[in-house]
């Protein structure tokens, strides 16, 4: 696949954009309230188009380490000991003596597994390590809570009081708010690459660069990967959590079956960070995080520029004042031309002279471009 054909970073400029895809619409154009969901199948078929250039043997490898630990963490070896349910008596060093070599085997081989999944993927996504944890740690908190939630009712959530459902919650709760930290700092990170690497005066460019860099398909799959956590994390307590198991293999083939969909949708939620942000050194965190590690490195945020404003319905205009040069910058009104430069200096591109004078595209008032920059300073 593509893997190495390209740096990193940039597989997610080449070949489809996602502000210039289109989709039939169907449904969304007679009911208005469906096109979020036509948006969002958009995004998710840009996505899919993402995966197919850019996913290899890589990440199949990674998708199988995570098959691997969930499969032999949820089999025995047909040598009863989950379905017996072991001793209860015995804990600690006595209890992993009492378990038979065939499981004992299979739980170290698990632990193996997903010690090379996990540095694997600290090792494939960078940008994502101090999320990775946060979001491992997260899963394991939901795997434990639903311990606990099972303790007292193995049949739980049937017949279940409101405290065997603290378990669960305070598990969820740290997965939710960890993911939600995550969501976070990769949106406003997303934020600042735009505004850095794709800045330009013309707000329909800008637009269309934040069209490109949508993340309302990843938070959807980052959602998805949080349910499917619960639901496999439930799926395995629930297969030992009775005396006898005998009858519960069912349950583990469903956990072993909706853990690899949650695998497959941890790599996504992963990758596409790295895909959008590889290559910009932008590291991923929350504007506050960004704020504090300045301050720490001892360094100043300095904004780049201001945009200009209609001065008479403040709507965002075509030019852009550099705050260190004080040079005010403009977009060439030629059709299929990006040029960029000085007001009433001829454009490297297409040498037409840009103009001292805007029209706002909102209201259609004409003013001169240094109007359209408001004196700050003036009371």
């Amino acid at each position: 696949m593509a893997d190495e054909e390209f740096a990193e970073g940039e597989q997610m400029h080449i070949g489809a954009r996602l502000s210039e895809m289109r989709l039939e619409q169907r449904l969304s154009i007679d009911q208005p309230w469906l096109t979020p969901l036509h948006d969002l199948k958009v995004e998710l078929n840009f996505h899919y188009r993402k995966i197919r250039e850019t996913w290899g043997r890589t990440e199949i490898i990674t998708i199988a380490l995570g098959f691997a630990a969930l499969f032999t963490g949820s089999t025995d070896l047909a040598s009863g000991e989950f379905s017996g349910g072991g001793d209860i008596w015995k804990v600690g060093i006595d209890g992993l003596n009492a378990i038979t070599w065939q499981a004992f085997a299979m739980m170290i081989m698990s632990v193996v597994f997903w010690v090379i999944f996990l540095f694997r993927i600290l090792g494939e996504y960078p940008l994502m390590r101090e999320k990775t944890l946060y979001l491992f740690i997260g899963l394991g908190a939901v795997q434990i809570g639903i311990i606990v939630s099972h303790a007292d009712n193995p049949k739980f959530p049937l017949g279940s009081s409101f405290f065997d459902f603290v378990g669960l919650i305070m598990g969820a709760s740290i997965l939710g708010f960890l993911s939600f930290n995550t969501w976070q700092a990769v949106a406003q990170t997303r934020d600042v690459h735009v505004e850095n690497q794709h800045g330009h005066p013309d707000p329909r460019k800008m637009e269309a660069a934040m069209r490109d860099h949508s993340l309302v398909a990843w938070c959807a799959v980052l959602v998805f990967w949080c349910l499917t956590v619960i639901i496999f994390s439930w799926f395995g307590a629930h297969s030992v959590a009775f005396r006898d198991s005998t009858n519960m293999w069912l349950y583990r083939v469903f956990y072993v079956i909706s853990g690899t969909i949650s695998v497959f949708a941890l790599i996504h939620v992963l990758w596409y960070p790295q895909l959008m942000l590889g290559s910009a050194g932008q590291e991923i965190e929350s504007h506050r995080s960004r704020e504090v590690s300045r301050k720490l490195r001892g360094e100043d945020s300095v904004e780049k520029g201001q945009r200009g404003t209609c001065p008479t319905c403040g709507g965002a205009t075509p030019v852009k004042r550099n705050f260190v040069t004080g040079m005010i910058e403009v977009v060439c009104l030629t059709d299929d031309c990006d040029g960029v430069g000085a007001p009433d200096e001829n454009c490297e591109s297409c040498s037409t002279k840009f103009p001292k004078r805007i029209s706002c595209d909102g209201c259609g008032t004409s003013a001169p471009i240094s109007d359209h920059f408001p004196d700050d300073e003036a009371w």
